[in-house]
This record gives C-alpha cells, sequence and structure tokens, in this order.
C-alpha cells in the first residue's frame, strides 16, 4: 500500500511540475478543480484559481498577455497547482467536502467581477483574492507575495519596496 501511496504521490508531482512545451515556449498546465485541490493537498503547494467567464474580455487578456509571460508561467509552475473555474458555470465541484456548483462556489467566494483570481493554501483554504487584470509583471510579485508567504511577516507595500531595492546581479 505505502508503495502505491508514493508512486501515485511521484506522478501526480512529475505530472504538476512538468511544464508543458508549446515549441519552445512553456505554459501552464491548467488543472480542474477537485483534481487541482487534490494534487495541491499531496504537493504541498498553493492553488491559484482564475474564476473567469466566457465573455469576459479582461478574463481574454489575462490569459493572453500574464498566463503566457515566461516569469509568470515558471513561477506558476514551480510553486503553485493552477486551476481554472468558470465563474457561471453549472459543473459540480467538491470543495470541502461539500458539492457545489461553478457558479455556487463564486457566489461563497462573494466574487462579483471577472477575473478574479483565488489564492488557496494547500488544503483549499482561502488565503486573498485579487479582483481585477493586473499586468504581468504586478502580477508576478502579487504570486511571489503569497507563494512566498512573505504575507504572513510584511505587508505587500513593504514586499514591493524590499523587492525595488535588492540590487541587481552583476553579469560576471
Amino acid at each position: 500500500m505505502k508503495i502505491k501511496k508514493t508512486a501515485l504521490l511521484l506522478l501526480i508531482i512529475l505530472v504538476g511540475t512538468t511544464t508543458v512545451l508549446a515549441g519552445d515556449k512553456a505554459e501552464l498546465k491548467w488543472r480542474k478543480f477537485d483534481a487541482g485541490v487534490a494534487e495541491a493537498k499531496i504537493a504541498k503547494k498553493k492553488i491559484l484559481v482564475d474564476v473567469y467567464t466566457d465573455w469576459c474580455k479582461w478574463c481574454k487578456k489575462l490569459d493572453a498577455e500574464v498566463y503566457t509571460n515566461p516569469k509568470v508561467v515558471e513561477y506558476l509552475n514551480k510553486y503553485y497547482i493552477p486551476v481554472k473555474v468558470n465563474g457561471e458555470g453549472k459543473e459540480n465541484l467538491k470543495y470541502k467536502g461539500e458539492t457545489i456548483t461553478e457558479s455556487g462556489l463564486t457566489q461563497g467566494f462573494g466574487i462579483t467581477g471577472f477575473p478574479t483570481i483565488l489564492f488557496l493554501d494547500s488544503n483549499g483554504d482561502a488565503i486573498n483574492k485579487l479582483g481585477s487584470f493586473v499586468p504581468a509583471d504586478q502580477f508576478l510579485l502579487i504570486v511571489q507575495y503569497i507563494g512566498g508567504e512573505h504575507y504572513k511577516k510584511i505587508s505587500f507595500d513593504e514586499f514591493t519596496k524590499n523587492k525595488a531595492v535588492q540590487p541587481k546581479k552583476t553579469p560576471y
């Protein structure tokens, strides 16, 4: 039994950390909600839930400009399990022992606009949410702040100030 569990864990981690390649370009591997929450629990990674709608132009902009940024892709693939949820969807999800629709999950988290990014810990508990589009450079700072658990120690403003004053690495 222990060997099967270990093999399953290794498979999930391997699949979860492998970058999907399209030519030379790394891409995010999006999971369904239930599978993503289960994988995060085993891998001890945070969950990034992209709550979108089909008609949302900012959701499409987020997909095109942020989730394709190589630095964002690299960071999310390493420290998060990315999940997509249609904020108006009717698909049933399992969350905290309950069955709920995608739109029910959206309402439960108090989401009223799209896109909204939910940040959950590896147990599926809410950390925070981002209720708007932000450019890739700002998005990267936000996912680093949460992914590195800096939110537990310092404010986001302090985190971004510290990032700005760090000396650049010399090329030699």
